[in-house]
């Protein structure tokens, strides 16, 4: 039991870290919340939760990958909590360009989050702030990932499962695939920035709609609205071409654009000192030097 507390403890405190490196503004009430949350569970981290996340690594392109199929690979609160840790482990990886996130087989990317837990482990607003600040800061790590991240989508792609697939920055789907968020069939509410990727997708409308119905939708609509980017019948062949040409391009530009359309999704309206600083940095980089000079020479580029 005393290696179970700490454990459930050094989750707690990751989680309050994680939001607290975000800068996001929480309300006091969660705040509060989250520095006296005493999570309790009956269940100990088991040791194949680590086979739950694998990361893997082909060249320039790593992948993660949900690993639970079967459960539709729904994703524990231990996984939730392991996620920012391997979105570092990747990051520290040299010559990594892209991330790609997966679900294993073809059935599901994921389920959601595993509703089989909320009995035990989100039950008390104590709990439930912990809970979702652990869930939250896995989503903004990905969110933050420097590199480009694609979401490779077979089969359900349900609650936290597509709150993962919008935290990437590109979506690409298989003509099967289906979408719901669902929290309408389980009477909770959503974060507030969870909610505004998908406001951010989709739109005020089609997010009420999407939130408050609990519906699923396919591949095809999803795409009509803006929740994936692609479709196609081979989506792994897909994701492998595009992760492909983004790895040819400028990490430095696929940076700058990733914080500068971030910037513009919080508010930012004007060119300021902090883009004035992206452009001085890219101007400075090998990556602008290469880039003029195979256009010059008409020969493709070489980004290091």
């Amino acid at each position: 039991m005393a290696r179970l507390a700490e454990t459930l403890a050094d989750h707690r405190v990751r989680a309050r870290e994680m939001i607290v490196e975000m800068g996001h503004p929480l309300t006091s009430r969660v705040r509060i919340l989250l520095a006296k949350a005493s999570f309790v569970t009956t269940q100990p981290v088991a040791p194949s939760e680590m086979d739950t996340l694998l990361l893997d690594r082909d060249g320039p392109v790593a992948t993660l990958t949900i690993n639970r199929p079967g459960r539709l690979n729904a994703v524990t609160f231990a996984m939730f909590s392991r996620l920012p840790a391997l979105l570092a482990e990747a990051e520290a990886m040299a010559g990594v360009r892209v991330l790609v996130l997966r679900g294993a087989g073809r059935k599901s990317f994921s389920a959601g989050a595993d509703i089989s837990e909320f009995e035990t482990a989100r039950t008390t607003p104590e709990q439930a702030a912990v809970y979702d600040g652990t869930v939250l800061a896995a989503e903004e790590a990905l969110a933050t990932f420097p590199a480009p991240t694609i979401a490779a989508i077979h089969g359900h792609c349900y609650g936290g499962g597509c709150a993962l697939a919008l935290a990437c920055d590109l979506r690409f789907a298989s003509s099967g695939a289906r979408f719901a968020i669902t929290p309408a069939k389980l009477g909770i509410v959503y974060p507030l920035r969870a909610t505004r990727r998908l406001i951010d997708a989709v739109g005020p409308s089609r997010a009420k709609f999407i939130l408050m119905s609990g519906l699923d939708i396919d591949a095809a609509r999803a795409a009509a609205i803006g929740l994936v980017d692609e479709v196609d019948d081979d989506v792994d062949a897909a994701v492998d071409d595009f992760a492909a040409i983004l790895a040819g391009r400028s990490g430095v530009t696929q940076r700058a654009v990733k914080q500068t359309v971030a910037r513009v999704l919080d508010g930012a309206t004007a060119d300021d000192d902090a883009q004035a600083a992206l452009r001085d940095a890219a101007l400075a980089s090998p990556d602008y030097a290469e880039g003029v000079s195979a256009f010059l020479e008409r020969r493709p580029p070489k980004f290091g």
